[in-house]
This record gives structure tokens, C-alpha cells and sequence, in this order.
């Protein structure tokens, strides 16, 4: 526990490109326990630059005063911007044990299951790197075979390799832009959410409550109200300004 406790509650300190002087405010107040001036500065950086060491600061910060929601949309933005770092997921799936909804998603086939956790460990800079690299490797290999007898038996196998490799990695790159573009997710950061059949502040239109820390995906929104749908696809509609969007 001492360990997951010092991994969690350690502010990195990353020098901002920027407004540096801002962020070493921020550092400064964050190592005093000042945490709420500290997210006022961090959420004042983010406004202008974003980067994934500011939005884990700004999570961390969150944490230590009790703001488990606003914790948890602050290391999912984190996340987006750098999804194979372990200190982020590592410092999200903690809090996300805290929070008090277990809401579970049906159940996958394995090979989707298998695919979504895949594509969830690259943005878009991954993905656009990898079909550069594919893209390069393709045009070095063209101009060794105009040299090279060593490769031409293995020309087949590697040309459908590289194309299968290709096609996955755009298709990927897609998929992310579409949920991007069609979908919107946010956290609840209110303590406890009524669910609405609609968008009216109504006693008898409450489905059920959500609490802190819930993730939504977000379909709709008008005059101050969001539709959202749960991971197990229950729908409904909450005030805008309970949700904070990833």
C-alpha cells in the first residue's frame, strides 16, 4: 500500500512549453498541500496548452482533496494524449476502485474484446507513425529488390504482412476518428446524479442515480441537459453541468 499511495500522490514535475514559470507555481503550491490553488493554475495552463503531465498533476491534485470525479476526467484526459503510460493508467484504475457505481458492460465476444482493449492503447499520433513506418518500410524494401535476389522468395509473405499490417492500422486509425467525431464521453462529478426519461426536473421522471466518478457516453444535448447511455445501456438525461467532458 505505502508504494501504490507514494505512485499516486507524486506530482511529476514536467517543465511546460508554454508557460513554465506558471507551472513551477503550481509545482510549488502542489508540494505546500495548497492543492486548490494548484488546480486553479493547472486548469488555467490547460486552457491554452494541454500535455498529459499537466492533466496527471491536475488529477493527482484533485485527488488529495476528495474530488474523485474530477480526478478521474483529469487522468482520462491525460490518458487520450498518452494511453501507454503506466503511472496514468495505473493512477486511474486506482481511483476508479473508488468510486461507488459497478457498472459492468455485457459481455464480448473475445476477439472484439481483444480489439477494443488494442486500439485503446493508441492516439492517433501512434497510429499515423506506424503507417508511416509501414509506408517506409515498403518503399526500402521496393528499392532493395531492384538489388537483391535475398528477398525475392519472400516477397509474397511479406507484401500481404505489411498490407494486412497497413489496412489494420488505418482501419484502426478510423475507427478512433469516428468514435471521436460520433461520440463524446465525460465523468459525473457531482456526488449523486438523477437519471431523467427527460430532459425536465420532474420527481416521478427519475430512472435511477449515478454517483461521482461514473464515465457516460454523451449522445445528446439541449438547454442545459445531456443525454447520456451507461456502459451496460442504460439511457437517460442529467443537468450539463454535472458531466465534464473528456
Amino acid at each position: 500500500m505505502k508504494n501504490i499511495l507514494l505512485l499516486l500522490l507524486t506530482c511529476s514535475l514536467v517543465a511546460s512549453q508554454g508557460n513554465p514559470e506558471k507551472l513551477r507555481k503550481a509545482n510549488d503550491y502542489y508540494s505546500v498541500e495548497d492543492y486548490s490553488v494548484a488546480i486553479e493554475i493547472y486548469e488555467d495552463i490547460l486552457k491554452s496548452a494541454e500535455h498529459e503531465n499537466i492533466y496527471y498533476n491536475l488529477g493527482n491534485s484533485y485527488f488529495r482533496i476528495g474530488e474523485i470525479g474530477n480526478s478521474i476526467w483529469a487522468y482520462e484526459k491525460a490518458l487520450k494524449l498518452s494511453p501507454r503510460d503506466s503511472d496514468i493508467n495505473f493512477n486511474l484504475k486506482y481511483v476508479r476502485s473508488m468510486v461507488r457505481d459497478r457498472i459492468l458492460p455485457p459481455d464480448e465476444i473475445y476477439l472484439i474484446a481483444l480489439y477494443n482493449s488494442l486500439i485503446l492503447k493508441f492516439n492517433f499520433s501512434d497510429l499515423f507513425l506506424l503507417i508511416g513506418f509501414i509506408i517506409l518500410f515498403l518503399s526500402i524494401k521496393h528499392v532493395i529488390n531492384n538489388f537483391s535476389l535475398l528477398l525475392k522468395p519472400l516477397n509474397g509473405f511479406i507484401n500481404y504482412l505489411t498490407a494486412a499490417l497497413l489496412l489494420s492500422f488505418c482501419w484502426m486509425a478510423l475507427d478512433k476518428y469516428w468514435d471521436i467525431s460520433d461520440k463524446s464521453h465525460g465523468v459525473v462529478t457531482e456526488s449523486a446524479v438523477d437519471v431523467r426519461s427527460s430532459p425536465l426536473d420532474r420527481g416521478e421522471n427519475v430512472l435511477f442515480r449515478i454517483h461521482e466518478g461514473a464515465k457516460v457516453e454523451i449522445y445528446n444535448t439541449q438547454s442545459g441537459w445531456s443525454e447520456i447511455m451507461l456502459v451496460d445501456g442504460k439511457k437517460g438525461w442529467i443537468f450539463s453541468k454535472d458531466v465534464r467532458v473528456i
